[in-house]
């Protein structure tokens, strides 16, 4: 099964099994983000849409999401749970890694996909090129530490797609050109900004 069928399988009962974005972890992440009334935001990978009603009361009516998700079972849940919310996101389906956006973005957020990107450097480039707001920041987060997210992953990725510790990955992107620094990293949280 590919990973966008696997994704629309699970669906229908994602969001009974994701217990860890509880609303004050969420909160607790965002809060690193620097949101403010009226930013334009793009939500990459958002699945069901987890992160939306918490970028919402951040930016305000006058501010925009931008929602994108490849799996069609996923982004149909999140609209179904967010049409009436306030600023209306945008649903996208796409794949982000090849497919272009439009528009550019105060605040660009990956959170929980880094591991599902298959050119995670050339796509990172391509978002701060293309779709970074000129004082924009790229966020890759989890609500975890990278030891969670690898056993989940463990048996379905190889090595080499494996989630380093935030430090790593942001030296990592340093050595690629970035200007990529650990916001916060523990037990509960990975979240490392990247800046035009």
């Amino acid at each position: 099964m590919d990973e966008r069928s696997f994704f629309d399988k699970l669906a229908p009962t994602w969001d009974e099994n994701e217990v860890l974005s509880t609303p004050d972890k969420v909160r607790f992440i965002l809060d690193y983000i620097d949101l403010k009334p009226g930013h334009k935001v793009l939500d990459l990978g958002t699945g069901t849409g987890v992160l939306i009603p918490y970028i919402a009361e951040r930016i305000g009516p006058e501010g925009k999401i931008t929602a994108v998700d490849y799996s069609e079972g996923m982004l149909s849940r999140a609209k179904e749970k967010y049409k009436d919310i306030l600023p209306p996101p945008e649903f996208m389906s796409l794949d982000f890694e090849t497919e272009t956006i439009p528009g550019t973005f105060d605040r660009i957020i990956l959170y929980c996909v880094y591991p599902h990107l298959h050119e995670p450097v050339e796509t990172l480039r391509w978002l701060r090129s293309v779709n970074l707001d000129e004082n924009g920041i790229i966020t890759i987060a989890f609500p975890s530490s990278p030891d969670f997210i690898n056993n989940i992953h463990r048996e379905k990725h190889s090595e080499s797609d494996i989630l380093p510790c935030a430090q790593k990955l942001a030296d990592e992107l340093c050595e690629y050109g970035f200007d990529a620094v650990v916001a916060h990293a523990d037990e509960g949280s990975y979240i490392v900004n990247i800046r035009k």
